[in-house]
């Protein structure tokens, strides 16, 4: 378990970091220990998780009992989390760039709760019904390009890639999300 002051260097650092700002590194622990303690921020992320999840239930009309559905939500989280750690071992270890997966990994992590501080409160507004649907859709669609952008920086600055690799280093986040989510919905 990190320590309140790491955690709160790391977040300062992921909030650097979204605003383009590349000494936001210089906040992470680079080593290995931290990257693992970096997994608490699944624990930061999990109540908005929740809620967002929540707010989707009336659109997918799922079939699956409540027990089903909190196990296949709750699997699908820990895929999340883990999944893309997983591939981006090899791929970094793949492109030359293992020496920096640790640094890579924390800083992945921890931007997952700016990211949420981005994600949350739009989808919320989008699924108020206080927007025209199109107005909604539009504003969610902005913000998950903005997140993507993030993660388009926060990759090239932690791994100390070509922006190129960087895009497709996201597109593989990206879809390994649409397939974990897109599994996830199958089973509901």
């Amino acid at each position: 378990m990190p320590t309140l002051r790491e955690m709160a260097f790391a977040l300062f650092g992921a909030l650097r970091l979204a605003l383009m700002d590349s000494s936001g590194l210089g906040f992470f622990d680079p080593g290995a220990a931290a990257a693992i303690r970096s997994f608490t921020a699944a624990l930061l992320v999990l109540p908005a998780y929740v809620v967002l999840v929540l707010l989707q239930l009336p659109e997918e009309g799922g079939t699956a009992s409540w027990p089903v559905f909190v196990v296949v939500e709750a699997i699908a989280y820990v895929c999340s989390w883990t999944a893309y750690a997983l591939v981006m071992d090899e791929l970094s270890r793949l492109i030359g760039r293992s020496a920096r997966y640790p640094i890579f990994l924390s800083v992945y992590n921890w931007s997952s709760v700016v990211q949420m501080m981005v994600y949350l409160p739009v989808f919320t507004l989008s699924q108020s019904g206080l927007l025209p649907a199109d107005v909604g859709d539009t504003v969610v669609f902005a913000a998950i390009l903005m997140v993507m952008v993030y993660q388009w920086f926060l990759t090239r600055v932690a791994l100390e890639v070509s922006g190129v690799i960087a895009a497709g280093l996201v597109l593989v986040d990206f879809l390994l999300s649409v397939l974990i989510s897109h599994s996830a919905d199958s089973m509901l």
